[in-house]
């Protein structure tokens, strides 16, 4: 993985994720399987969702 100063990178003009982020979204698709998300169960949702908690 290449490391890239953030600060450098414009992402609204990017059509790729970076690095950190397009791990996490591949993380959140194999827990998710395929599945419709009204086939996810509530404490299934929660879990996916807790990467994106504010940790202050």
């Amino acid at each position: 993985m290449n490391k890239k100063n953030l600060f450098e990178v414009d992402l609204n003009k990017s059509s790729k994720a970076c690095d950190p982020c397009a791990l996490e979204c591949k993380k959140i698709d194999e827990k998710i399987n395929n599945r419709k998300l009204s086939e996810l169960k509530n404490d299934e949702v929660a879990h996916i969702l807790k990467i994106f908690e504010d940790k202050e």
